[in-house]
């Protein structure tokens, strides 16, 4: 008997495999996109600020796009945001494939392409908080968050490692006509879905609604959850943004290697995020958050004390595999909270905020490991997350029931 709620309905399925599609290409990206501008003569400090790259356009483009997938329809929003990505993720294999030798592309077409792909991702992401609502329904959204993350995380297990691989095979560049072959098939997945995903009329927002900012500040328990979400992606994105210049530069590994460490990653976020639902009843919803945040924060110890690949290795799947069950728990206390009328704007608030944070933080790598060893950094991370896990357990100790 299939028990999610996600996984009963053709719809359900659909949706699923498209967002598994955006997760390969996004987990391709991670490991190619470092090594184009490495091998474009960027410093590893602007391999770290790769990292960015998927961050900025949350920032820039969150309100707005909460806005739109609270008053649009969903799956066209989804749609043509997905078309955008193609179209983005495509720029590069085909400039080399009219003649523009990899090595030669200018760093800042390589970040716009990447951006605009980044960007398509931030539309898709606000609809898609409504869009799970409508599909579950309200009184399931944890359960379909989790296995929303499941996918997410099966997508980081396989697209880091074909990235790894293809590396070595083709040139990082050629490697990015899998992303766009990833966008294409969830436009057409986005389009095969007949449920109406909303909004309905009557649940639609006035045009001068309250913004996602507003909503999340007036209400102390979404107050408090994405305070929480805001100050560990800071400190966290610590070792994310430099977990491939890590890899490359400190171990001396190659693409394979870095390959292997972020699937890893993804195999252990799956098991994170399909996990949660039943962690949450477990532990109660305060309580597994805290201790959640607390195996991860000896993660991050246990990563920065690594020494080899094989440890580092081990240490980043442990890492990832907390950090997914982390946010999907705190994604769905969060969404539990929010009406109908109101699911894209908290949603995209909260996954707003959060990127911001994680866009501080790599700015912050990317300028301490101008000066020290990324290890070096990544023993600040942890010392940063063990602080962040510590003071956040008195603010979790909230009534989530």
């Amino acid at each position: 008997m299939i028990r999610n709620p996600l996984l009963r309905s053709p719809d359900g399925r659909r949706y699923l495999i498209a967002q598994l599609m955006d997760a390969i290409a996004g987990g391709l990206a991670m490991v190619v996109l470092p090594w184009v501008v490495l091998d474009a003569g960027g410093s590893r400090s602007l391999a770290g600020a790769a990292y960015l790259i998927g961050t900025v356009p949350y920032v820039v483009l969150g309100l707005p796009a909460g806005s739109i997938g609270d008053r649009w329809p969903r799956r066209r929003v989804m749609l043509a945001a997905t078309c955008v990505q193609a179209v983005s993720a495509v720029l590069l294999p085909a400039a080399v494939a009219l003649g523009r030798p990899e090595r030669e592309l200018p760093l800042a077409f390589v970040f716009a392409a990447g951006l605009g792909v980044s960007a398509g991702r931030v539309y898709v992401d606000a609809a898609a908080f409504g869009a799970i609502a409508r599909l579950v329904g309200g009184g399931h959204f944890v359960e379909g968050q989790a296995a929303l993350s499941l996918v997410w995380s099966l997508g980081f297990l396989v697209g880091p490692a074909l990235g790894g691989a293809l590396i070595g095979l083709v040139g990082p560049v050629q490697t990015l006509w899998l992303q766009t072959a990833g966008f294409v098939i969830a436009a057409a997945l986005f389009a095969g879905i007949r449920t109406d995903l909303g909004p309905d009329e009557a649940d639609r927002p006035e045009r001068r609604g309250q913004s996602g900012i507003r909503l999340v500040i007036r209400n102390p328990v979404l107050r408090r959850l994405t305070a929480v979400g805001m100050a560990w992606n800071l400190v966290v994105n610590l070792f994310y943004s430099l977990i491939v210049v890590y890899v490359r530069v400190q171990l001396h590994a190659g693409g394979a290697a870095a390959g292997r460490m972020l699937a890893l990653g993804g195999l252990t976020g799956l098991v994170g995020g399909s996990a949660a639902p039943a962690v949450r009843g477990w532990l109660g919803p305060s309580r597994a958050l805290r201790c959640t945040l607390v195996a991860n924060a000896l993660a991050a110890a246990a990563l920065a004390l690594a020494g080899g690949l094989v440890t580092s290795t081990l240490a980043f799947g442990a890492l990832e595999g907390t950090a997914i069950l982390f946010i999907t728990m705190l994604i769905g206390e969060r969404q539990v909270r929010a009406a109908p009328s109101e699911q894209a704007r908290v949603g995209i608030t909260g996954r707003m905020s959060a990127l911001l944070a994680a866009s501080v933080g790599a700015l912050v790598a990317s300028g301490l490991v101008a000066r020290w060893t990324p290890g070096q950094v990544f023993v600040v991370a942890a010392v940063c997350t063990a602080c962040v896990a510590l003071a956040s357990l008195r603010a979790l100790r909230i009534d989530l029931a």
